[in-house]
């Protein structure tokens, strides 16, 4: 008879390190909002190892903004799940107890509003993709956004992640719950700045005073989050299920590798998340622009480059001698001589272990996966180095493959079909130089960018040259020449 995962039968999970700690003594002090993944083997796992170092006021409770799959999944054990670490030879099981409750925006608004305005939380962290904060390129908060038009038009009844909290801040201010931090942990340049932005400018449309008191009562750090969380597949979960002989409907897989930078600026107390190997520093800015610009552009290059090379996952395309030289030379060419880096800092070490954390082949992460949402990472990723390439006249032939083999993929059915982006219905009817100058007609949307002749030029050139030759071929052209 399989064994479902809950807090009964937790103690005869022999293969896995449990929680240490009476699970009935933690308290809720952080609200997570997007308690996706990447959260539940990321944050919750820094924050299980400071609930086990015994300060229990950190629980958290967690909250998902459009589905109630979390929620459903978790309830029957308890808010137990699995947290399943693959090296290359290894694997490693953690049950987490971190996590309390699991709400949804669409059963549990006015408890989630409630729980922004509770003195007891005194920190919120999101992890909602670089789409759910509904900014403009320019990071301004796009007032456009169906989901901001809505919130505006029913402040009460809030759908959007900004919207959800500016109405639960004036609900705190109103109660007088005290200060609070508020941690975006997602791949956005200066994500703390930017919540800050999106939550400050549509509390100022609700009310001004209320623009005002979060400025002055409520904190929004800039962080750096890095680890490899790829979506949990049916497979791998009968995978765990027969190595461990435990049903776990809430298991993640991850990579060893595991890294938070948070920057120290906080408005009220907070779980000592530096006893668990997180990094408190004065500066986030390099620590995330080392990231973005090497490890995730990379990323975004293996996908897209992947899928146009027939490669399910980001390890296939990994062994694949062409792919994988075009990623060092990316990395080594390319982004490295633009970056600045903290003095100490060993970047030939970042940049392997990025080519071999990709390379794992315990880790079964889609291409397509990572593919998703280009139209937004692309802004964060690669447009930032390109641009400082064309400042200082310098080529970035890879960049630019990369992008038109994002608009390649994106406009081809066969890749289409197994993405989403945003995007996507915008320049789906169009092709050739014409999907160029379309998607520079929406530089609002896609980043000033594309208004640069010279970068539509490089952009259509290649494109062409996709539409001519297989991938492999142009990648070895372009390490050949440059």
């Amino acid at each position: 008879m399989p064994v479902q995962l809950s807090d009964n039968s937790v103690q005869g999970f022999d293969l896995a390190r449990k929680p240490a700690y009476d699970r009935h003594d933690i308290t809720p002090g952080i609200l997570h909002i997007g308690i996706g993944g990447f959260h539940r083997a990321h944050q919750a796992v820094y924050t299980e190892d400071v609930l086990a170092g015994g300060d229990h006021r950190w629980g958290i409770i967690g909250a998902s903004m459009r589905s109630t799959t979390m929620r459903n999944r978790l309830m029957p054990q308890n808010f137990l799940y699995t947290v399943c670490t693959r090296g290359a030879d290894s694997n490693e099981y953690r049950v987490i107890g971190a996590v309390k409750d699991v709400l949804t925006i669409s059963q549990h608004q006015h408890q989630l509003l409630d729980l922004i305005a509770s003195p007891q939380i005194k920190v919120i962290t999101l992890t909602i993709t670089e789409k759910g904060y509904c900014l403009t390129p320019s990071q301004e908060l796009d007032e456009q956004h169906p989901d901001i038009q809505q919130d505006l038009s029913n402040p009460g009844s809030p759908v959007s992640a900004p919207g959800l909290l500016a109405t639960g801040l004036k609900r705190r201010m109103e109660q007088g719950s005290g200060p609070i931090s508020i941690i975006s942990c997602d791949n956005l340049s200066g994500n703390g700045r930017s919540t800050q932005k999106v939550v400050t400018t549509i509390a100022g449309l609700y009310a001004g005073e209320l623009a005002h008191w979060i400025r002055d009562h409520v904190s929004f750090p800039n962080t750096m989050v890095d680890r490899i969380v790829p979506a949990t597949s049916d497979a791998d979960m009968l995978k765990f299920f027969q190595e461990t002989g435990v049903e776990d409907n809430g298991v993640v897989i991850c990579e060893p590798f595991s890294q938070w930078v948070i920057e120290n600026s906080f408005a009220a107390e907070r779980p000592e998340w530096e006893s668990a190997g997180a990094q408190i520093v004065d500066d986030v800015a390099v620590y995330e622009q080392i990231k973005l610009r090497l490890l995730n552009t990379t990323h975004s290059a293996l996908a897209y480059l992947g899928l146009l090379a027939g490669y399910e996952f980001i390890h296939e395309a990994m062994e694949d001698p062409t792919l994988s030289e075009f990623s060092a030379y990316l990395l080594d060419k390319e982004i490295s001589p633009l970056l600045q880096c903290p003095d100490g800092f060993d970047l030939d070490s970042y940049k392997r272990s990025i080519l071999q954390r990709f390379a794992n082949p315990a880790i079964q992460y889609r291409t397509a996966q990572v593919a998703n949402d280009g139209s937004h990472k692309l802004q964060q990723r690669i447009y930032p180095t390109i641009t400082e390439h064309s400042r200082r006249n310098t080529a970035c032939p890879g960049l630019n493959l990369v992008v038109a083999a994002w608009l390649h993929c994106l406009n081809t059915p066969k890749y289409a079909s197994q993405f989403s982006d945003p995007a996507g219905e915008i320049i789906r009817t169009y092709s050739g130089d014409s999907l160029v100058e379309r998607v520079s007609s929406e530089s609002k949307s896609f980043g000033i960018i594309w208004e640069a002749v010279k970068f539509r030029n490089q952009i259509k050139d290649a494109g062409a040259a996709l539409n001519q030759s297989s991938v492999r071929t142009l990648l070895q052209r372009i390490m050949i020449n440059h």
